[in-house]
């Protein structure tokens, strides 16, 4: 086999361009002026004191950034810098290289080329990392510059839960044993503690809203839901069910002795910089108890509402609707469909030091510095109409209701902004239009609402397809073609859909974005509330006035090739519509 050196020097680049490549790091950057002569002493210095490599001494003083070696190594090297944002990682070509030298070594193997194997590399000058690579691999190395922090997070998206609960059951060589009734152990470096940190973990950096532990008969199921559907991730051994119950149960505060009724707490934890809440819930079962964990950023990683992907001119007209000072604002959907996001973000847009915000929520799930949360607490006394009367006491200029479920909530919320108040709520319907109908049959009366309503939006959240694995595919399906053309659209003759890779995790989709139905009230519509006209005939003046109805809006983000056809038919399509078809 050729030796490391010379292959490296050889391989890739002009003999006359050795000499020049066998400089040593701290001469590369002090040639192109990123550190000075003093700063490189003293990194010299931090290196022997510490051990560490020079370009890791150099970034933790602050003389440079990660990004500035790499990038420098890559202009002197002439070698590829490698974008990790768009490159698949086949685990197969990964796992060629064992993951306590990826992780100690800093690289990651990355493709097999005419024969070698490309490897990223933080330091591309080390001759003996690559050397032990092609003696560990048996094929000769071309290195790639990326910073150890890009490999780390490249890396990490490669391997899954499921792999890494497997490493860490065998370091433990846990042996299967009976299940016994008392408390399992659940503090200190126990498998199921571990287990349960690496669940909660692994949710957050897959961006999961939901956590689901499902007790079965022989073993415990965990599931997340990302981007709205739930995903089997992995199965954790039986007897290691209470470790993980009770592990979680401490972190919440809940009584880990009681497992024969519900529990509700909360857990507050940070990952890697990112503040997050669990809301935990309880629920016995015959095979023991489901905990279900919901997955909160905290209100500095909330979405503005630039980032929902709601159409331009449906945004424009939200923010019309947030410029007035007094009045009803609904927001309306499924469960699931992102109403109480959509709501702190109009939080976020009016929170001022010159306001007075307060929201009464069942529960709070979001805390935003600025504004007054109010928590629902039913057994105290405390409702929704109770807390929402309490507070017209405190002077508010915006008041925010979780959800208006009965009669006497929805009776005091628009009174509320009837005398001067901007409200904003959420209810549970399938159309802007339906929002109406809804109200007149909880009992209000048809010339309140036509005097306080400013607006309904109505939403819906559709998975975005993958970028890095969609492709275009011809439309076909004559049930979405005809539905196309029932909305007096013309289909498009192709549109695209997902592959699946490992940055989606096979699905074909990453991400979601928001559907709308924006219905502004003019006076029209207000006439029309208040003779109480039917749906169809509001529906009519809504589209004569210019709204943009959600099955158009859905069409219009397949077309623009943002999602699928699945997608479509999942989320708008419904049975109703059949005999239209």
């Amino acid at each position: 086999m050729q030796p490391a050196e010379s292959f490296v020097f050889s391989r890739f680049f002009h003999r006359e361009d050795e000499t020049a490549l066998r400089k040593r790091l701290g001469d590369i950057l002090q040639e192109k002026g990123l550190i000075s002569q003093a700063e490189l002493a003293a990194a010299l210095e931090e290196q022997r004191r510490t051990g560490d490599r020079l370009g890791e001494s150099l970034v933790k003083l602050g003389f440079v950034t990660a990004d500035q070696v790499a990038d420098a190594l890559s202009e002197h090297l002439r070698i590829e810098r490698v974008g990790f944002a768009r490159r698949y990682l086949a685990p197969e070509i990964v796992e060629l290289v064992p993951a306590s030298v990826i992780t100690s070594r800093h690289v990651l193997p990355l493709d097999i080329e005419d024969g070698f194997l490309v490897v990223a590399m933080a330091d591309p000058l080390d001759i003996n990392v690559i050397d032990d690579l092609q003696r560990l691999t048996g094929r000769m190395i071309r290195p790639l510059v990326a910073t150890e922090q890009e490999i780390a997070e490249a890396f990490q998206r490669t391997r899954n839960i499921a792999q890494s609960a497997r490493e860490l059951l065998d370091d433990y060589r846990v042996e299967e044993v009976e299940e016994k009734e008392e408390t399992q152990q659940y503090l200190g470096d126990a498998p199921g503690v571990r287990l349960a940190n690496l669940i909660l973990e692994q949710a957050v950096l897959q961006k999961a809203s939901d956590i689901h532990l499902e007790p079965r008969e022989a073993r415990l199921k965990v599931r997340y839901r990302i981007d709205g559907l739930l995903r089997e991730i992995m199965e954790i051994p039986r007897h290691l069910q209470n470790d993980v119950n009770s592990r979680i149960k401490v972190m919440a505060g809940l009584d880990i002795t009681e497992r024969r009724k519900p529990q509700d707490g909360r857990i507050q934890l940070n990952f890697n910089g990112v503040d997050v809440d669990l809301r935990i819930s309880t629920l016995p079962t015959v095979y023991g108890e489901k905990i279900v964990a919901r997955v909160l950023q905290r209100a500095n990683h909330l979405m503005d509402l630039d980032e929902f992907g709601f159409d331009p001119a449906d945004l424009e007209k939200m923010e019309r609707m947030l410029r007035l000072n007094q009045g009803l604002i609904l927001v309306t959907g499924p469960t699931g469909s992102g109403k109480t996001t959509t709501l702190y973000a109009f939080l976020n847009r009016l929170n001022s030091p010159a306001k007075n915000i307060v929201t009464v929520e069942d529960p709070v799930e979001y805390r935003l510095d600025g504004v007054n949360h109010v928590q629902v607490n039913p057994k105290v006394g405390l409702t929704f109409a109770t807390g929402l009367r309490t507070v017209l006491r405190q002077d508010p200029d915006v008041i925010m209701v979780g959800e208006i479920r009965d009669e006497e909530t929805g009776e005091i919320a628009v009174r509320s902004a009837l005398t001067g108040h901007l409200v904003l709520s959420t209810l549970h319907t399938n159309s802007a239009v339906s929002t109406i109908s809804r109200l007149f049959n909880m009992g209000l009366e048809p010339y309140i609402l036509s005097s306080t309503i400013i607006g309904v939006v109505a939403q819906r959240l559709v998975r975005r397809i993958c970028t890095d694995c969609r492709e275009k595919v011809a439309l076909t399906d004559p049930i979405v073609i005809r539905y196309i053309q029932s909305l007096n659209l013309e289909p498009p003759e192709h549109v695209y859909q997902g592959k699946g890779c490992l940055l989606c995790g096979g699905t074909g989709y990453r991400g979601r974005t928001a559907i709308a139905e924006v219905l502004v009230f003019n006076k029209e519509l207000r006439q029309a509330v208040e003779r109480r006209a039917g749906e169809d005939e509001l529906a009519e003046i809504a589209l004569r006035s210019g709204m943009t109805t959600l099955q158009q809006a859905a069409v219009a983000k397949l077309t623009a090739g943002v999602t699928t056809v699945e997608e479509i038919i999942r989320t708008v399509y419904s049975v109703e519509m059949e005999g239209d078809l």
